[in-house]
């Protein structure tokens, strides 16, 4: 019996698998890096004040835009949403800070409304955002 001997051939590594999981990384890091290019939000116009000081971030915030609507979470929410929302805040943490940050086109009544709101479900520590201004 005659034994034909074949040749060794080194294993190679099969490209296509990595092509695919290259391209997925490639694809997944533009999508998030124009993501991040527009950050969202709300576009709100602080006023400034030298005697502004720098607050750590508020477990709840209102934003009040130029035409006084309220923004909780950017979303943008009625009266009594704003109540409801505050009350269940409040329920989890009684000593909750709430921060008002009104646009500095904004009329006065829209603010003193948002006051308002957060009085009536009984909240005590408020306070109003500004941005720091040097003296």
């Amino acid at each position: 019996m005659e034994f034909k001997r074949t040749a060794r051939r080194t294993p190679r590594p099969d490209m296509m698998p990595m092509i695919d999981v290259v391209f997925f990384l490639l694809v997944f890091f533009m999508l998030f890096s124009t993501l991040r290019a527009a950050p969202m939000g709300l576009d709100v116009e602080l006023p400034s004040a030298a005697s502004g000081t720098p607050q750590q971030a508020s477990p709840f915030e209102i934003s009040v835009n130029r035409e006084g609507a309220f923004y909780v979470a950017d979303r943008m929410v009625t009266g009594t949403e704003l109540r409801s929302q505050l009350q269940s805040a409040m329920a989890s943490n009684p000593d909750v800070f709430v921060i008002i940050k009104a646009d500095r086109q904004v009329r006065y009544e829209h603010v003193v409304s948002a006051i308002d709101h957060v009085r009536q479900v009984g909240g005590s520590r408020l306070g109003l955002a500004v941005e720091q201004r040097d003296s």
